[in-house]
């Protein structure tokens, strides 16, 4: 299909009323009509089974799923603090994370004692988050604003919004050290050092707060220091960037965080894991209320790795924040 064929997003949401829908695999990371790939059977695929440029409702709806995809990623802030793994199967168990203790010293010619392992499992059950967005028939006869493409915008935000706090809400339940106010005189590194002991010896790569923890935190004479100012760095209000004085860790800025929290992790423990399911996008019409509409699905869990009923790998600060 040439560039001058291509069809884009504005065109799908106006210039071309249709019916079908296509589906995201996240192992394999490619869109496929729905109903012509079986994740559960994946030796099944054929080549032939991707979208081609002569089905265009397919393509259509590729496009939406590619666009709401595009936009839902630049705001997936809390996927930084988990070990993310791609899914095509909702319901399934992994084991839950044990530790080993090595033999120590052990004798030349010497059998070592074996590592014994309690296996626990870990249930996983993917739930979905929609969006719906509907465009009145009478929308089509009328010049104008492309309101619906904003809709799609929109709609990527959501889907990531409502990822975002499904993370946070369990983020925020483990175990907990108490923090200092980070906008007074004291040392936020002292606070950001405890942690790192207690998840030692999985190494901390990143700290997670909201805006206002990190407004403190870089407000702060022990980070600002006096030989070399340290600048607020972009992404403050929302984003990732370098912590200064800690290398390798980055700092992630949630607005959704309890504002009096930080938490302090690693993602190689894992301490937290998001089972990140399929996808999928498709277009259809109530002719009776008069309506086109796109419907927009994603499958997931976020779940913390348990061991002895401790989270490994992640603390949450208190009191970081003056509330």
């Amino acid at each position: 299909m040439s560039k001058e064929d291509k069809i884009t997003l504005e065109q799908v949401l106006h210039e071309m009323p249709f019916k079908g829908g296509c589906y995201h695999d996240p192992v394999r990371n490619r869109i496929y009509k729905l109903g012509d790939f079986n994740p559960d059977s994946p030796g099944t695929f054929k080549g032939g089974q991707m979208i081609m440029p002569t089905d265009y409702s397919a393509m259509r709806s590729e496009v939406v799923l590619e666009e709401i995809m595009g936009f839902a990623r630049l705001k997936y802030m809390l996927r930084n603090v988990c070990r993310v793994f791609p899914t095509n199967v909702l319901a399934f168990k992994t084991r839950k994370g044990t530790g080993l203790t090595a033999n120590e010293r052990v004798p030349v010619l010497e059998e070592p004692e074996i590592s014994t392992v309690k296996i626990e499992w870990l249930p996983w059950e993917l739930w979905k988050n929609v969006v719906l967005v509907v465009m009145p028939v009478e929308s089509r006869y009328q010049p104008g604003a492309n309101i619906m493409a904003l809709d799609v915008e929109d709609s990527g935000k959501a889907l990531a919004a409502a990822e975002n706090s499904q993370i946070r809400t369990v983020a925020e339940a483990v175990e907990d050290i108490a923090g200092a106010d980070w906008g007074t005189d004291v040392n936020p590194y002292d606070d950001i050092g405890a942690a790192m002991l207690e998840i030692a010896p999985y190494p901390v790569n990143f700290v997670a707060a909201n805006p206002l923890v990190w407004l403190d935190f870089f407000s702060n004479d022990k980070v600002k220091g006096t030989a070399q100012p340290v600048q607020t760095p972009e992404g403050l209000m929302g984003g990732i960037f370098t912590i200064p004085g800690l290398p390798g860790v980055k700092g992630v800025s949630e607005p959704s965080l309890t504002s009096t929290i930080a938490l302090v992790g690693s993602t190689e423990a894992p301490a937290i894991m998001l089972a990140d399911g399929p996808s999928e996008s498709a277009r259809f019409s109530n002719e009776l209320a008069g309506y086109d509409a796109f419907v927009i699905r994603h499958w997931l869990q976020p779940q913390p790795n348990i061991k002895e009923e401790i989270t490994q790998g992640i603390r949450k600060l208190t009191g970081v924040h003056a509330d």
